[in-house]
């Protein structure tokens, strides 16, 4: 799940609880995401679904990702349809 941070007011937000509080803080422009430190101007933030994990986060210099099982049957199934 990705989490953002308002550059107005530094409330933390799940991405499900961004227009909603886009409507409560007017000063709220900018959202970073807490994983991976970008900055979302405007609706962008709407774009980023997915973002880096905790093992990519930590996992240091020779850090290799493995596939996920779930992953590898949704690319298994794109390919076939």
């Amino acid at each position: 799940m990705v989490f953002f941070i308002c550059n107005a007011c530094g409330e933390s937000l799940k991405k499900a609880q961004v227009d909603k509080h886009v409507m409560k803080c007017r000063g709220c422009q900018v959202l970073s995401c807490i994983d991976c430190g970008k900055d979302f101007w405007g609706k962008d933030y709407k774009n980023h679904v997915k973002c880096i994990s905790e093992d990519q986060k930590y996992g240091g210099k020779g850090y290799e990702a493995k596939a996920k099982k779930g992953d590898v049957k949704q690319q298994q199934w794109l390919q076939v349809t």
